[in-house]
């Protein structure tokens, strides 16, 4: 569960590790952070070590919603990050216990591939990496700085988790592989309805 910034230490008291992502950023990711570590006013904190969380969120339908509700803020018109628009409303998928092993897998498979490249290239960052992932999908030729970050980075590995990951979490939603963005979002709006008229 997410909490808000005065709950958030006893919230994470317990927890090795927890996961967090940036409130405004151009990209989505979420990551894995250690015991010990207190976020700041600029951080989104969730209050699990599930990798399975850690998975669906990194995934293309929970980056989708997120992008699209979650507002927008800065010179750069960056997307945010909110409890009220985003975390808490979506629709994480029911699926059995090995759909969510396998999700597992995968999602610490992400971030620990992303932890070690940045670790071996500090000044390498996930917007870069991310920003590579992204021209690749598109097709547009990379320059030679970019070439760059996609060795530093082994976008190519990175791609293929992102890209296992969200089959995984298709198949959790029981969807098709190769919906459209729109049809991502009407799916889960339509979830997100029943889940609320079954709470009711």
């Amino acid at each position: 569960f997410a909490e808000p910034r005065p709950a958030m230490r006893k919230a994470l008291t317990g927890l090795e590790r927890f996961i967090v992502t940036p409130y405004t950023a151009k990209h989505r990711p979420f990551f894995f952070a250690e015991r010990g570590t207190l976020p700041d006013a600029m951080a989104y904190a969730i209050a699990t070590d599930d990798a399975f969380i850690l998975g669906v969120l990194s995934s293309r339908p929970h980056v989708r919603w997120a992008l699209t509700s979650g507002g927008r803020l800065g010179v750069g018109n960056d997307p945010r990050y909110t409890s009220k628009t985003t975390f808490l409303p979506f629709p994480f998928p029911h699926c059995d216990a090995n759909q969510k092993k396998l999700i597992r897998s995968i999602a610490e498979s992400l971030d620990s591939h992303r932890q070690r490249r940045q670790a071996r290239h500090p000044t390498l960052t996930v917007t870069d990496m991310y920003n590579v992932l992204e021209k690749l999908r598109s097709g547009e030729p990379l320059s030679e700085e970019e070439k760059v970050i996609y060795q530093e980075g082994l976008v190519s590995v990175l791609k293929k988790y992102q890209d296992d990951l969200d089959t995984a979490v298709f198949d959790a939603y029981g969807w098709p592989h190769d919906l459209s963005d729109d049809e991502i979002l009407r799916r889960l709006v339509e979830l997100n309805h029943e889940r609320a008229e079954e709470e009711k």
